[in-house]
C-alpha cells in the first residue's frame, strides 16, 4: 500500500480536481483523458494518492481549508483553528479566518471556511469511484481502493452537514453546469447516506493503527467516524456498540509513556510508536508540509501566536484533588490558579510560569515577545502547548508533525457519554472515563460524587472539554448539547495581568480588574450553529437557499 508519508509529485490535481468556479466544482474539460488513464494498477495507486490530497505551492500548503489551492483529504487548519470559534479560544489575526465565526459577525461574503462547501474534492471521490472498475487490479485490493475513497467522501459529507446542514448530496460526476444547480437535501437523509457508506466500506478495510496504515483509511477510522456521527445525532445505542468496537479492535492502546504522555503523544518524534492514533493527516517536510508551528509558537519562538486559549478552558480543569475550582472544598487558590491543578493543563496551555523552552513563559513582560500586547504575543496571555514544540525557524512553515483527527481517547469518552446517555451505567463506563484521567495524572473518578446519570454528564462533558481541547470538536459539542447561549456571548475574557519572577518562575497576579477582555462576542439562535452558504454560491445557483439568520 502506498504511503501518503510519500506523496508522488504528478499532475492529479487536473485529473481529479476541478479549478471551477461554477457550483459544485463541475469537471473541466481539459482533464486528463480517461482514455489514457484508469489501465495499470499503477494508474490506481496514483489516483489514490491524490484521492488523499496533492501538493500546493501556497505559502500556506495543506494548511488553511479556506485556500482554494487545497485538495486534502482534511486540513491542520480544520482541527488546530477551530476551537478558536468557541469558548475554548481565540484567533488574534481575522486573516485566519475564524474570528468573525467566533465572535458571531461571519456573513456570507467572509472567506472563512467557505471551502468546507466546495465541492472538487468530493468530486475527484466520484470520479475515482466511477472508474476504478476498470482497471485491471487484485480484487481485493481494488475494494479496499474503494472503501478508503468512500470513507474519504463520507467524512467529507460529515462536516458538511455539521457546518451547513442540508446540502446537497451529489454521489456522480456532473458534467453539464445547468445540472449542477441543485437544491440542498435534507441533513437526514445526508447522514443517513453517510452511516450506511461507513457500515457497508468497515468489512473491506484492514484492522491496523496509524503507524500500519501509513495514514490511509481502516475499519477503525469507519468506525470512529461512524461512533462520532451517531453520538452527535443522538443514536446513542449505535454510538456505543461502534466506539466498544474500536475500543476491542486490539490495534489501538493509549499512550501513557511518561508523567508528560498526555503532550508527547502529540510530537512528531513519537508517531512511529504511538498507538493511540486511529487516523491522521500526514505531513512531510518539503513534499507535504504544516505550518502549525508558525501559529502555536509565539514571537520569542519565531511564531506568530495565531492560536490563543482563553480563561474559560483554563477554568475547566479539575484541581488535582479531583474537584472542579468552584468547589469550596478544593486545593484552588485563585491568586495561584495554575498551581495543584489538572497537569492536562500545563501540557495543553502555555500559561504564565510554565517552563517553556529553556524560560518560564511570561506573557506579561514587555520587553519580549511572549509579552500579550505585542503582535506576535498570545494576546489573552495563553498560547496553546498542544502539538507545539520548538523548531529551526526554517521548519515553522514547513514542519511533519501529523496532525490526529481519530484516536482512541475520543472513542473512550464517545462510549462513556453514550453509554450514559442510554442510562446503562456500569463499571465500564467508570473504566473509560478513569483510563483517561489516570494517564493524565488524576484520581479515578469518585463513584460517591459521580453517582447519578445527572451527574456523571456533567463529568463526560467536562472530560471531552479538557481531554480533547484544541482537536476541532468543542463546536461540534456546543452545537449538540446545545449550549451555545450559555458559553458564547459577552466579553471573552484572557489572563489576569501579572509578573513572573525570571528564576523561579513564580507568578503573581494582578487583582481580578486587570483581566484581559479580547472581543465581545455574539450569540444568534435563529443561525442554529451554522455557517451562511458562501454568497458566490447563491450567486451562481438560483436553487440555492441561504441558511437562517444570515
Amino acid at each position: 500500500m502506498i504511503s501518503n508519508r510519500h506523496l508522488i509529485g504528478i499532475a492529479l490535481i487536473f485529473l481529479m480536481g476541478s479549478c471551477s468556479k461554477d457550483f459544485l466544482d463541475v469537471a473541466p474539460k481539459d482533464q486528463l483523458s480517461d482514455a489514457t488513464f484508469w489501465k495499470t494498477e499503477n494508474d490506481a495507486d496514483l489516483a489514490l494518492v491524490g484521492a488523499y490530497g496533492t501538493q500546493t505551492t501556497d505559502a500556506f500548503p495543506n494548511f488553511f481549508d479556506w485556500n482554494e489551492k487545497s485538495s486534502s483529504w482534511e486540513s491542520s487548519w480544520n482541527i488546530n483553528f477551530m476551537d478558536l470559534m468557541t469558548d475554548n479560544g481565540y484567533s488574534q489575526f481575522i486573516w485566519d479566518g475564524v474570528q468573525t465565526s467566533g465572535n458571531g459577525q461571519v456573513n456570507p461574503s467572509d472567506r472563512n471556511m467557505h471551502n468546507f462547501f466546495k465541492y472538487n474534492r468530493i468530486t475527484k471521490y466520484n470520479t475515482f469511484l466511477e472508474n476504478i472498475d476498470r482497471v485491471e487490479m487484485d480484487g481485493e485490493k481494488r475494494s479496499r481502493y474503494k472503501a478508503e475513497v468512500r470513507f474519504l467522501r463520507a467524512y467529507d459529507y460529515f462536516k458538511k452537514v455539521m457546518w451547513y446542514g442540508d446540502v446537497p448530496l451529489v454521489t456522480a460526476s456532473i458534467v453539464d453546469p445547468q445540472e449542477a444547480n441543485l437544491t440542498r437535501d435534507p441533513k437526514e437523509e445526508v447522514v443517513a447516506f453517510i452511516l450506511n457508506e461507513l457500515g457497508e466500506i468497515a468489512p473491506d478495510l484492514p484492522v491496523q493503527d496509524a503507524i500500519e496504515s501509513g495514514g490511509h483509511a481502516t475499519r477503525g477510522a469507519a468506525l470512529a467516524l461512524k461512533a462520532r456521527l451517531e453520538l452527535y445525532e443522538e443514536m446513542y445505542p449505535e454510538a456505543m456498540v461502534d466506539a466498544k468496537a474500536v475500543m476491542d479492535m486490539g490495534v489501538y492502546e493509549l499512550y501513557q509513556d511518561g508523567p508528560t504522555a498526555y503532550y508527547d503523544m502529540f510530537l512528531s518524534k513519537n508517531e512511529g510508536v504511538n498507538k493511540e492514533v486511529i487516523m491522521a493527516v500526514q505531513h512531510i517536510q518539503n513534499e507535504f508540509p504544516s505550518s502549525v508551528m508558525q501559529h502555536l509558537l509565539s514571537g520569542e519562538d519565531g511564531g506568530w501566536s495565531s492560536i490563543n486559549a482563553v480563561q474559560g478552558i483554563v477554568d475547566a480543569y479539575e484541581t488535582i484533588d479531583g474537584k472542579t475550582i468552584d468547589d469550596p472544598s478544593s486545593v484552588y487558590d485563585p491568586d495561584k490558579p495554575f498551581e495543584n491543578r489538572d497537569p492536562r493543563l500545563s501540557m495543553t496551555v502555555r500559561h504564565a510560569g510554565v517552563e517553556w523552552s529553556g524560560r518560564f513563559f511570561d506573557p506579561f513582560n514587555s520587553e519580549s515577545n511572549d509579552f500579550h500586547a505585542v503582535a506576535v504575543g498570545p494576546n489573552s496571555g495563553y498560547g496553546v502547548n498542544k502539538y507545539a514544540e520548538i523548531v529551526p525557524t526554517a521548519d515553522l512553515l514547513n514542519g511533519d508533525v501529523n496532525v490526529v483527527v481519530f484516536r482512541l481517547g475520543e472513542m473512550l469518552l464517545t462510549y462513556a457519554e453514550a453509554a450514559i446517555e442510554s442510562n446503562q451505567i456500569n463499571d465500564d463506563v467508570y473504566d473509560a472515563l478513569d483510563r483517561l484521567r489516570v494517564r493524565a495524572g488524576m484520581p479515578v473518578v469518585d463513584r460517591a460524587v459521580y453517582d447519578s446519570q445527572e451527574k456523571l454528564r456533567e463529568l463526560v462533558r467536562r472530560e471531552r472539554r479538557v481531554e480533547l481541547a484544541f482537536e476541532g470538536l468543542r463546536h461540534y459539542d456546543i452545537k449538540r448539547w446545545d449550549i451555545g447561549d450559555q458559553v458564547i456571548p459577552g466579553p471573552l475574557y484572557g489572563s489576569r495581568t501579572g509578573s513572573v519572577d525570571p528564576v523561579s518562575g513564580e507568578v503573581t497576579l494582578d487583582d481580578e480588574s486587570t483581566r484581559i477582555i479580547l472581543e465581545e462576542r455574539v450569540f444568534l439562535p435563529s443561525r442554529n450553529y451554522l455557517l451562511p452558504i458562501p454568497q458566490a454560491e447563491i450567486d451562481a445557483n438560483p436553487n440555492m437557499v441561504q441558511n437562517p439568520g444570515y
